[in-house]
């Protein structure tokens, strides 16, 4: 059983829908002069986000081709009735590229959509030219599991508009709130139009799934990212990740939260610029 598609009335580039179901929905914007031949960069966003999330990253990060999903139950996708597992989203996302004829992507992940990066690499690995992780979760103790536990059984009892204005400060810093209320807003409001059920059911994924003792199996390139005040995905997460993904680079982001691609869109951007620009000069294994 699909519900309706939930409602994403910002206008921002032009939403496609794959032609099967469950329909997801995404923005494929064109690769630019120069770099038509350049393998497409798939991006995946965080738990109750949506495509609308990478406004401020995108237009930082050069002319390749970049498609954007919303999951099922976020944006405007179909939200069908959960509960969802982790690879319903994967196989989302391998039946998007398969639409659209995609045999091998650069993958962006943020929170969550790191979660599900890292098993498109280890499901099918030569479809992955390369990975950047931002903000994944792994290796939680159970202090911080216990911690992510009650936080899911808050969000499974809370409505998402109230649950949404109270996540900000975990998000953003104390100055990119001040500084920022419009960006602020914006994440605030996506999340805020998330039906209930999907919300919860992709917060749980989020919250009772760990790749830690699986991502040794990743073989391509991988940039780990993360923010040193960063609450949930924090410092000694991507630590453990860096340790296991072989020749993997490490980045922790001075001075900021969780949001990073919104608040330090510059820094992201030209971290991954120069590290997928030595992938692409190195002929593909």
């Amino acid at each position: 059983m699909t519900s309706a598609s939930p409602v994403d009335d910002t206008p921002t580039q032009a939403l496609q829908r794959t032609r099967s179901a469950p329909h997801i929905a995404y923005i494929d914007q064109p690769a630019g002069e120069g770099a038509e031949g350049s393998d497409p960069v798939l991006l995946l966003h965080g738990v109750g986000s949506s495509s609308r999330t990478w406004g401020e990253l995108l237009p930082l990060m050069g002319s390749r081709r970049f498609i954007a999903m919303d999951y099922r139950g976020h944006g405007a996708s179909d939200a069908p009735t959960p509960p969802y597992v982790m690879d319903d989203f994967v196989d989302d996302a391998i039946r998007l590229l398969d639409e659209l004829g995609v045999s091998r992507v650069h993958v962006i992940g943020f929170s969550i959509g790191a979660l599900f990066a890292e098993r498109l690499a280890i499901r099918e690995p030569a479809r992955v030219r390369s990975l950047l992780l931002l903000n994944s979760i792994a290796n939680r103790s159970p202090e911080a599991l216990e911690r992510a536990r009650a936080r899911a059984a808050f969000i499974a009892s809370t409505p998402p508009a109230e649950v949404a204005p109270k996540s900000a400060p975990r998000w953003f810093t104390p100055e990119f709130l001040t500084a920022r209320p419009d960006l602020v807003a914006g994440e605030i409001a996506i999340v805020e139009k998330i039906a209930h059920a999907p919300y919860a059911a992709a917060y749980h994924v989020l919250v009772e799934n760990d790749l830690i003792d699986e991502v040794k199996a990743i073989r391509c390139p991988t940039l780990i990212i993360t923010g040193e005040n960063d609450e949930g995905s924090t410092p000694a997460m991507s630590e453990a990740l860096h340790q296991r993904i072989a020749g993997s680079r490490l980045t922790i982001v001075p001075g900021v939260k969780h949001y990073i691609h919104i608040e330090r869109p510059q820094a992201i951007a030209a971290e991954w610029t120069r590290f997928v620009d030595q992938v692409e000069a190195t002929p593909a294994a």
